[in-house]
């Protein structure tokens, strides 16, 4: 399951049981004292997944949220549950159509990021095959997200052909194409162990480049 799919789960998932929590007496209040620290719970729940998908702290959908959790709602806290649902419902709306691939995006570079470091220390104890495996994979892993980001079918399609689509989509200049050739080397001699067709300058360009892709297209 990818990282999209898993919170569009989740939220799904707090929907379906925020429609029992909601539900109070016929005065609008909880029935229970069980029932409030389950939408205390609640609450909670739904709040993080919402800072989780939306970034800018000065969103609509975080304002709102925040507003409504930090609200002391009493013995109507059923109620807070029921407009909290409301704007996870809006929320899923968006997600659905593209908003929850910054998550994803986040995350794997965080991911990303941690790789690399492992190849940098790889490459400064002077263990440039295990650092070019790592960097390959970057590399690569990253190159084929810059794709699907620019509707570039990258399924079964070799590096190579991939950067001159990317530099036709005019997302890739000339010269980045060219470094992305030399980290495409790495990658491929790296994964057949063909450890002497490149050295570390190689590898060191190939993390750069990684970085580059990740910083201006993954993160950003």
């Amino acid at each position: 399951m990818s990282i999209e799919d898993a919170v569009v789960d989740r939220i799904n998932e707090l929907i379906i049981e925020a429609r029992s929590l909601r539900q109070g007496t016929e005065y609008g209040q909880v029935r229970s004292t069980e029932q409030a620290e389950q939408c205390k719970g609640w609450i909670a729940a739904a709040l993080n997944i919402i800072q989780l998908v939306i970034a800018d702290p000065q969103s609509g959908y975080r304002k709102a949220a925040e507003k409504l959790a930090e609200r002391q709602w009493g013995s109507i806290i059923n109620q807070g549950v029921g407009s909290l649902s409301q704007v996870l419902s809006n929320l899923l709306k968006d997600a659905q159509a593209g908003l929850i691939s910054s998550v994803a995006d986040r995350a794997r570079a965080e991911v990303f990021d941690d790789f690399l470091d492992h190849a940098k220390s790889y490459l400064s104890e002077g263990h440039p095959s295990r650092a070019g495996v790592i960097a390959g994979v970057v590399f690569e892993d990253s190159l084929r997200r810059v794709c699907r980001k620019n509707h570039i079918n990258e399924r079964g399609v070799n590096l190579d052909k991939l950067i001159n689509e990317l530099v036709a989509a005019n997302v890739l200049s000339a010269t980045k194409a060219k470094r992305a050739r030399v980290a495409a080397h790495v990658r491929t001699k790296a994964t057949h162990a063909q450890w002497d067709e490149f050295d570390t300058g190689d590898v060191q360009a190939t993390l750069e480049f990684a970085e580059e892709l990740i910083l201006n297209h993954i993160e950003g």
